[in-house]
């Protein structure tokens, strides 16, 4: 169980990586886009919407890794406030909570993905380009996430 635990965990990691390397992309295609409409008076038809996709790649690679390593936004004034052992259930209980809603999430996504695929969907833009393989990051993105919350909830003393 503990390989795969450090598997994933790598994983999240690379998935950090990649996420970083949209973030890349996305201010490289928003310099290139200044610079082509108001440099050069040659405005691009398809930066933009390169930039929504880098956006959902980026999001959606992050989650696990920010899941992994607890860095999401937490409100903690009601398990600080609580007994330690009643803080422990209360964050074991929330965690699973969060990790039913990725599930869910990652399910619905994952499922639209694969209609997309076997429809063959389009993105709606000046340039399309299928959507099957944005959707699947995003159900990768909660499908890990949600087990980055299982193996918390879990994996507490």
């Amino acid at each position: 169980m503990r390989r795969l635990g450090a598997l994933h965990d790598a994983s999240s990691r690379w998935l950090f990586a990649l996420a970083g390397g949209a973030l890349s992309a996305v201010v490289a295609l928003y310099v290139f886009e200044v610079v082509m409409r108001y440099g050069f008076g040659a405005p691009t038809t398809w930066s933009g919407e390169a930039v929504q996709y880098a956006l959902a790649v980026l999001i959606f690679c992050a989650l696990p890794d920010v899941t992994r390593r607890g860095a999401h936004v937490a409100i903690d004034i009601v398990p600080e406030s609580l007994p330690p052992k009643a803080a422990l259930w209360l964050g074991r209980a929330t965690t699973l909570i969060a990790a039913a809603a990725c599930v869910a999430a990652g399910w619905v996504v994952a499922g639209e993905a694969m209609r997309q695929l076997e429809r063959g969907v389009m993105t709606n833009a000046a340039n399309p380009i299928p959507r099957w393989p944005i959707t699947a990051v995003i159900a990768l993105g909660f499908g890990s996430a949600a087990l980055h919350f299982m193996r918390q909830a879990f994996g507490r003393a």
